[in-house]
């Protein structure tokens, strides 16, 4: 239980985590929650560690990677099975028995018309697993317990009305919201590409309706209120093997990576500064990641803002300073090592709403180390790329799965090329050379409040499915391009939808 003193310091702790007989009284309402059950007192486990949480994100994930990882076997068997008398019927019974899916009689008849098409049959069942949890994302909220309310007044409580997030695109961030971070995915607006090298001028595009909103309609508040917009950056490395799991956009170099991401920032707040006077100054924050257990170096800020690749902290030290503390002992470390990092380097301590924003996001990281520690023996068994399938267009929400999806956003497939040469060479290894095609799943969301939003959205998604046909001719021409193009409403919880599949020209 936190005393009276440490309670009073900042809304931070007023709200997060509470004690578990509090969570326990407002469990209906908490069931948003971001809320923790304190395990002081419990020997082996860290006071800030959410284990119960870590066992229900642990289910999810390990339901749904084995209904993706399963379809391999099967499309093995169906091709031992082909010859049978009654294998179209058969085939649907194993698939829907096997994987939990159904395919139309479409699908079935795409894939074994003339011949027996392993190469269509194993997209359409990679599709239709996609299309089945993007359903249960949206309708079910398999990752509930994440409050957003509780979230966005946290955030601006630390003085931040908006929070843009661009990671690497590689696969093993493509949890950095919900897992490595466990902030609810809808609080944040992710944007990944590959080397975490984001499109700046889109970026101001972004700031600039939002910014609209808020002197327009007071959303998410008043303009007149002195919060700020927060673009954090996320670089990876692998201090197991830092020289080939690294960045593959950066040819695994560390220091590359991180400085690229940070040169990004800094192009980004200097577009607002030089567009739009200094007074609308946005906050930058460089997070570097360890894919071997999710371990976080996070960059702190100083006074003025400003992030140097030299100031930081890690999660994963911290965590073993604070493994034996009680839970108001841990904080106070916390917030200590975040307001040490810059001076003992001889800048300046970063404001207070920044410090706590930090410490927030290194004990939510807790009990993700913690979840590695336990699942994964301390380290992920497969520390290099294990992706299911490329997703490129927007959106994608859906996706908060570690080595689920190599997802990058773009635009156009001219101006997102690099990222999408980057997912080809690494699905050339991962499944190509193994003999599956590379399954490409395009989203393009619209707003289902504006007339021919969604007319847009479907003509653009069909452009670059197109378009990748035509730039990648001989896979698209051996079947070894498998494409499927999805449109969502992102108005609300609606999941994605299916488009007919490209008559390829």
């Amino acid at each position: 239980m936190l005393n009276a003193k440490t309670r009073e310091k900042s809304l931070f702790w007023r709200t997060y985590p509470l004690p578990a007989n509090v969570v326990k009284q407002i469990q209906g309402e908490a069931s948003e929650g971001l809320n923790k059950a304190s395990n002081d007192g419990k020997p082996g486990v860290h006071a800030l560690v959410n284990a119960s949480q870590n066992a229900q994100l642990r289910d999810y994930e390990v339901r749904i990677k084995a209904g993706f990882d399963e379809i391999k076997s099967v499309v093995q068997h169906l091709i031992v099975q082909q010859k049978r008398n009654d294998f179209e019927q058969w085939a649907q019974q194993t698939i829907k028995q096997k994987l939990g899916i159904t395919l139309s009689q479409k699908q079935v008849e795409e894939s074994l018309s003339q011949k027996f098409d392993s190469n269509v049959l194993y997209g359409q069942c990679v599709f239709n697993q996609f299309m089945s949890m993007s359903k249960e994302f949206f309708e079910q909220d398999p990752l509930h317990g994440q409050n957003k309310l509780q979230a966005e007044r946290l955030f601006k409580d630390a003085g931040f009305h908006a929070v843009g997030v661009a990671p690497c695109a590689d696969g093993r961030l493509a949890h950095i919201i919900s897992y490595v971070l466990r902030l609810p995915y809808s609080v944040t607006r992710r944007k990944a590409h590959a080397g975490a090298l984001f499109d700046v001028s889109e970026s101001v595009r972004n700031w600039v309706f939002i910014e609209h909103s808020r002197f327009r309609d007071g959303i998410p508040n008043s303009s007149e209120e002195p919060t700020k917009y927060l673009k954090i950056a996320v670089y990876h490395y692998s201090k197991s093997d830092p020289h080939h799991q690294g960045c593959a956009a950066h040819g695994s170099d560390d220091a590359k990576a991180a400085e690229a991401a940070l040169t990004k920032l800094k192009d980004f707040r200097q577009a607002i500064e030089n567009r739009f006077g200094c007074g609308s100054t946005v906050q930058t924050l460089l997070i570097g990641m360890n894919t071997d257990d999710d371990s976080l170096k996070i960059h702190v800020p100083n006074q003025q803002g400003k992030v140097c690749l030299k100031r930081f902290v890690e999660t994963d030290a911290l965590f073993q300073q604070t493994t034996n503390m009680n839970s108001e002992q841990a904080r106070i470390k916390i917030e200590q090592a975040v307001e040490q990092c810059n001076p003992e380097l001889g800048s300046t301590a970063p404001v207070e709403s920044m410090n706590k924003l930090i410490a927030w996001f290194i004990e939510n990281n807790f009990s993700q180390i913690a979840y590695v520690q336990e699942y994964e023996n301390g380290c992920y068994s497969d520390i290099g790329h294990a992706e299911r399938f490329i997703g490129i267009g927007n959106g994608f929400e859906e996706v908060q799965l570690r080595n689920l999806t190599y997802y990058s956003y773009l635009d156009t497939v001219e101006e997102g090329l690099n990222d999408v040469n980057v997912g080809i060479k690494i699905f050339t290894g991962l499944n190509l050379k193994n003999g599956w095609p590379i399954p490409i799943i395009i989203r393009c969301d619209y707003d289902g409040r504006v007339p021919g939003s969604k007319d847009r959205a479907e003509d653009k998604a069909r452009r670059i499915e197109q378009a990748l046909h035509d730039r990648y001719t001989d896979l698209s021409a051996n079947g070894q391009l498998q494409t499927l193009c999805t449109l969502r409403d992102n108005t609300g919880n609606q999941p994605a939808e299916k488009l007919p599949g490209l008559v390829i020209l």
